[in-house]
């Protein structure tokens, strides 16, 4: 989860590994509703009404042009929320977007890491360097974490 503006150095290391990893990777996005599933199981959690977070999450989606690409035509996001500890959660079960939420940030990265891991990445994505990259270094990590248990 990117949390600070880039610097030119981390752009130059996202486009490395993208480079170096892209033509390996096939589509392998999960949908919304299998997202969704994967917090419910994984994570303690309460489902909340918070109608200012839920349209927080959607206005995300619909502002940004890669995400709402990914929303079939004339459908709205279908937003759900959830509180687990402070963290918020929200997951579109339409294009399985996700945005995690917390004050301080540093309580929501490794929330929002898993669940990008676990959604992966579709062919949209895999044309984004930095996304390509993230997805990259934040499988890396868990195996070497799972390599060490």
């Amino acid at each position: 989860m990117l949390t600070h503006r880039p610097d030119p150095e981390m752009i130059r290391e996202w486009k490395r590994i993208y480079d170096a990893f892209h033509a390996q990777l096939k589509p392998d996005r999960k949908t919304g509703p299998q997202v969704d599933a994967y917090f419910r199981d994984h994570y303690p959690h309460e489902a909340i009404s918070d109608p200012g977070f839920a349209a927080a999450v959607r206005g995300n989606i619909l502002d940004n042009p890669h995400s709402a690409a990914k929303l079939p035509e004339g459908i709205a996001p279908e937003i759900r929320c959830y509180r687990s500890g402070s963290v918020l959660v929200g997951i579109d079960l339409v294009t399985g977007e996700i945005h995690v939420e917390s004050d301080p940030v540093d309580l929501s990265v490794p929330i929002y890491d898993d669940l990008f891991v676990y959604r992966g990445l579709d062919a949209a994505d895999l044309e984004n360097y930095f996304l390509t990259a993230e997805y990259i270094q934040l499988k890396q990590d868990r195996m070497q974490k799972e390599e060490e248990t």
